[in-house]
């Protein structure tokens, strides 16, 4: 993606961005969720349903930092989930990480 600065940092259209280059990556990926909601202005949340992976309890997110200590500077954290996973955390039986919620949740691509 070409460098953004601060006055055209679009975090919408970057998670877009985000999630074609995961589904063309990560062959597991089921499903990818961009949950704004409570995020600060230059982080991106992705819960991604992935079947390619083991079940960890509970789910951590992993943090991509990108381009740290420049002006487009940004957060990328993914929550890769099981699909019983993602059920569970639908039913409420899981939790997501503190701060994240299903609210405002989007979903930016899928298989």
């Amino acid at each position: 993606m070409p460098g953004t600065t601060d006055a055209t940092f679009d975090r919408d259209r970057l998670a877009r961005w985000y999630a074609q280059r995961h589904l063309e990556t990560d062959t597991g990926v089921e499903r990818i969720f961009f949950l704004p909601t409570n995020a600060p202005p230059r982080e991106i949340r992705f819960l991604e349903v992935n079947r390619m992976i083991s079940e960890m309890t509970p789910p951590e997110p992993i943090d991509f930092g990108v381009d740290i200590g420049s002006a487009e500077a940004h957060t990328l954290y993914v929550l890769d989930v099981t699909p019983s996973q993602w059920d569970a955390i639908q039913r409420q039986e899981l939790p997501l990480p503190t701060e994240w919620t299903l609210e405002g949740i989007q979903e930016l691509g899928g298989r």
